[in-house]
């Protein structure tokens, strides 16, 4: 395991190396300003590409708030707590780092391709430069370069054993920091250009800002020292929580699992009610009737466009609710079991291990509520909110409802229910900044 000071070299080292790329174009092989901006923004690409590698593997609990990712197929994913290992590298997924990713990818492409249509597009179009057969063949080295170089960056990451002690969000958070430095020089550079600036200043400022952005990025662990020991709040301190153990065994436990049917038509009902599926699929449909009188072709169109709309929300419903219920079991421990918390509850994917847990006393809070799903399968769902989450154990038998004191009792609607959004997991607290 490298020290911090040791893995703080060996990324300047690598970053030197990168960075050398396109100023030894410029100085020696005579580049282009379009040249050295192309350069940069496939390194753009390559350091969000490679952000996103490392937060893929990253082992540490994610930072952002569950509730915040309520969402379809996002919200299913970020309250699930477990990995997926691959089956030849001792690596593995933690699905609750796919939202993260997701966003950030999204986020970054879009950014990605603004920097490079104002960056590279506006500044070849503006100066009409091109690049000779020469200069074209150097610059598809460097960009081989600077792609080798991100490589071997993550590959240090993974080999050195830094993903076992951070959370997704730290490699996310960094490359979006270069990106915007990076970005900048490109964005403000291109309108330096476009509003008639010298080449050479522009090259100029375009090396000096993303040397800062990259040297803020290589003593970043020291700003975050400085930001922890003073009251400054820069905003650099890591926020690294835990991974709370949980301990659950079948053995002297009573077991209590949803209703597999309900779950699929519960599932739909969720996709169905989704705030987006009900805006699109009304005004798709409301277009294609208020089209028929004139144009009959496009309300077929229109009218077909809904219920495409309607079946993907269907589809994704699913998935949302199989992903959270379908293979969870709920253990209540057994009272006379003496080593246990006598009437705990553990939620238990069979897929991914234990996911939260309720303390005996937690019961006599839950409440039960039917949703439509319930009254059509005869099922039950009982519901605990405590501390901002939402804890529910779904479609569950009569008998099996006996398993708690209840509250109270009263009617809530599926979508309603569904908008409450599950938050499956006690400790998988997630944080939105990334």
């Amino acid at each position: 395991m490298l020290t911090p000071s040791e893995r703080r070299r060996a990324k300047v080292a690598v970053l030197l190396a990168v960075n050398a790329v396109p100023l030894v174009g410029v100085l020696a092989l005579d580049w282009s300003l379009v040249a050295l901006l192309a350069v940069y923004w496939v390194e753009l690409g390559a350091c969000l590409v490679g952000a996103a590698v490392k937060a893929l593997f990253a082992e540490g609990k994610p930072t952002y708030e569950a509730n915040g990712f309520s969402w379809l197929v996002f919200g299913a994913l970020s309250e699930k707590r477990g990995r997926i290992s691959l089956p030849v590298l001792p690596l593995s997924i933690q699905v609750a780092n796919l939202p993260a990713i997701m966003m950030t990818l999204a986020v970054g492409s879009v950014g990605w391709a603004l920097f490079g249509a104002i960056g590279v597009g506006g500044v070849g179009e503006t100066t009409g430069a091109t690049m000779t057969d020469a200069e074209s063949l150097s610059v598809g080295l460097g960009v081989l370069a600077v792609i080798f170089g991100r490589a071997v960056d993550v590959g240090r990451y993974l080999l050195g054993g830094t993903h076992a002690s951070v959370p997704p969000q730290q490699p996310l958070r960094s490359a979006l920091t270069s990106m915007a430095g990076t970005g900048s020089a490109l964005l403000i550079g291109g309108g330096f250009v476009i509003s008639g600036a010298p080449p050479p200043f522009v090259l100029a400022f375009v090396l000096a800002v993303k040397l800062l952005a990259d040297i803020v990025d290589v003593y970043r662990d020291r700003l975050e020292a400085f930001d922890e020991r003073t009251s400054v709040e820069l905003g650099f301190a890591p926020d690294t929580p835990e991974w709370e153990r949980i301990e659950s065994s079948r053995d002297g436990s009573e077991i209590v699992r949803p209703k597999p049917s309900a779950v699929v038509v519960g599932g739909v009902v969720r996709g169905l009610s989704s705030p987006l599926s009900v805006l699109l699929v009304a005004a798709l449909t409301l277009l294609g009737l208020l089209s028929t009188a004139t144009t009959p072709g496009v309300a077929v169109e229109l009218l077909g466009g809904a219920v495409v709309v309607a079946g993907a929300f269907t589809a994704l419903g699913v998935f949302d609710w199989s992903f959270r219920y379908l293979a969870m079991e709920y253990r209540v421990d057994d009272a006379d079991d003496a080593d246990a918390d006598p009437g705990r509850v553990v939620g238990y994917d069979r897929l991914f291990g234990p996911q939260w847990r309720l303390a005996s006393e937690s019961r006599a809070e839950l409440e039960r509520v039917r949703s439509v799903t319930d009254r059509l399968f005869g099922t039950e769902t009982l519901r605990l909110e405590r501390d901002d989450r939402v804890y529910r154990l779904p479609h569950l038998s009569s008998d099996a409802v006996a398993l708690a004191p209840l509250r109270s009792s009263h009617q809530l609607t599926n979508g309603r229910s569904g908008a409450s959004s599950a938050t499956n997991s006690e400790t998988n607290s997630v944080a939105g900044d990334s």
